[in-house]
């Protein structure tokens, strides 16, 4: 009971189609109405039949107290398909409104709203005389801008080349100026840091000559102090040991002498050092090449700011006798914008010489154009919307929202006429409904229209949701749902039996079961009949074609 009201909500708006797919490879094209009640005519007939026999057996066996029969249905394997069929509305996937290329009259209207058009059909033709002295005018405008431009820019050249000289000389002298003082610079620094080189090198010479006479002096000062020690000593008595203290005095004054005689070489060659570098901070080579090296850096950057005052004034006098740069790009911006101009407009008049015509074939849904007047003000003459690119637009509910997704087959029905399609678009955005119920719309693309489509005409669309091929599959009356899910009666040995089981797709008539029967179990038809698990039945097969 609760299985039957959730499929009844499931299905509002919308109906589950499924087909029962034969092992033999046949084509598959969805059920119609026909074929829905044919089905439902022979499974109640079934159901009449079974009712009525039941009936009377039953009597029968009450009057000798035997188990009450029941219709029952093998589980079999079967395919099963869940196909949504809806309706929806053939709509055009582009569209096209042609305007007047020029404002000249209408000739000849050759198409009506509601006309089918071919690629390359013309629409419409323009009065030909008139669509004449347009191309005329917008030859000549072209022609006269052309001239009037190259008249300008050649009057302005020779200005630009003298400008042109000035500001390219003015660029390299100063860029020479600049690396020139910058070589100046240099050299400058090279004969400073040379002279700064011998200046600190003759100052530490001066420094180390008087640190070495000082030391010369003080070996002096030491060899006295040491006489005058010796002398204030007396001699001794034994002459050897005289003699001993001779030899020392001796040896001491030799190591003395020696050492004050070395130092004096030292501070000789000091002196002599300090004599040389004087000499080379006066009048060294390199410094005095360096220094030549100045002069002639020096005269160049004169002669260089010489030639940069003269095209400074060269290019004073160009710039007053040549086009300003603003003034330049409003002449090329304006000769551009009206060669387009013209251009465009002779290149939209040839476009319709031989008339207007359809860029694509389909159907004209709007036309202002009328023949022998001029186009309206907006311009605008014809709108044709196509039938090579078109889709059907359906509304679908929640319930199948979960089940439909993009790029599913489905077959289209227009006119009688059946076409393959494809799901393209799922709005991301649910909308009410005539009746206040929300749904979300759904593009299914036709990939194979022609001629007969029809635009804004209902179709009928079964889209192919999914399907499962050889599996355990029942008949949708037998499944009940309580709070804990659904489940099936199923006789065994003569009495009743509770099953769960789990159900997965199923179309208008079967459901698949992934849980709980196996093929060749008898299923229990209720028929308003109430069982409880271990009631003796008498199980009556109901015939399957």
């Amino acid at each position: 009971m609760f299985r039957k009201a959730k499929n009844k909500a499931e299905n509002a708006g919308t109906t589950d189609i499924a087909e029962m797919m034969p092992k033999t490879k046949k084509e598959k094209k969805p059920w119609d109405k026909e074929k829905k009640k044919k089905v439902r005519r022979r499974v109640i007939a079934g159901v009449l039949a079974a009712l009525v026999a039941a009936f009377f057996v039953r009597n029968s066996l009450m009057a000798k107290n035997a188990a009450p029969m029941v219709s029952t249905v093998a589980v079999s394997v079967e395919d099963v398909e869940q196909i949504l069929s809806t309706g929806g509305t053939v709509t055009s996937d582009e569209k096209k409104t042609y305007f007047a290329p020029i404002s000249v009259e209408v000739g000849d209207v050759k198409v009506s709203t509601g006309d089918t058009v071919k690629k390359g059909e013309v629409m419409l033709t323009f009065n030909e005389e008139a669509l004449s002295e347009a191309k005329q005018e917008a030859e000549y405008k072209l022609a006269s801008n052309e001239g009037g431009y190259e008249s300008s820019i050649h009057k302005d050249n020779q200005y630009i080349a003298d400008l042109s000289e000035a500001t390219t000389n003015l660029e390299v002298l100063d860029q020479q100026i600049a690396d020139n003082e910058n070589l100046l610079k240099e050299i400058n620094k090279k004969i400073e840091d040379k002279k700064a080189g011998w200046s600190y090198n003759g100052a530490a010479l001066q420094a180390t000559i008087l640190e070495q006479e000082k030391k010369i002096a003080d070996e002096k000062q030491k060899m006295e102090e040491r006489h005058e020690w010796e002398a204030q000593q007396g001699l001794p008595s034994d002459d050897k040991a005289l003699r001993k203290q001779q030899r020392e005095k001796e040896e001491k004054d030799e190591a003395a002498k020696a050492q004050i005689a070395y130092d004096e070489e030292v501070l000789l060659n000091l002196q002599e050092q300090a004599q040389y570098n004087s000499y080379e901070e006066q009048n060294n080579k390199e410094v005095r090449e360096l220094q030549r090296q100045a002069k002639e850096v020096e005269d160049l950057i004169a002669s260089y700011k010489e030639y940069k005052s003269e095209m400074k004034s060269q290019k004073e006098t160009s710039e007053n006798n040549v086009l300003d740069q603003g003034s330049r790009e409003k002449l090329e911006a304006d000769t551009a914008l009206e060669k387009l101009t013209n251009q465009e407009k002779l290149d939209d008049i040839t476009s319709v010489e031989n008339g207007l015509k359809a860029e694509f074939a389909g159907v004209v849904t709007e036309l202002e154009a009328v023949s022998g007047q001029p186009p309206t003000e907006s311009g605008k003459l014809v709108t044709v919307e196509s039938t090579e690119k078109v889709y059907v637009r359906l509304n679908v509910s929640k319930y199948d929202l979960e089940k439909i997704a993009e790029g599913q087959k489905a077959d289209v029905d227009i006119a009688g006429k059946t076409y393959e399609g494809t799901v393209s678009k799922i709005d991301g955005m649910a909308t009410k409904n005539d009746s206040g119920a929300m749904v979300v719309g759904v593009n299914v693309n036709i990939d194979n229209p022609d001629e007969n489509i029809f635009l804004g005409v209902e179709a009928k669309v079964y889209v192919h949701m999914a399907k499962a091929e050889g599996v355990i599959a029942i008949p949708l009356e037998v499944i009940n749902s309580d709070r804990d899910g659904d489940f099936v009666y199923v006789e065994e040995n003569g009495v009743v039996a509770k099953r769960r089981i789990t159900v997965g797709i199923s179309s208008d008539s079967l459901s698949e079961v992934k849980e709980g029967l196996t093929a060749g179990e008898n299923v229990i038809m209720a028929n308003g009949m109430e069982f409880e698990e271990g009631m003796a039945v008498t199980a009556m097969p109901m015939a399957q074609e």
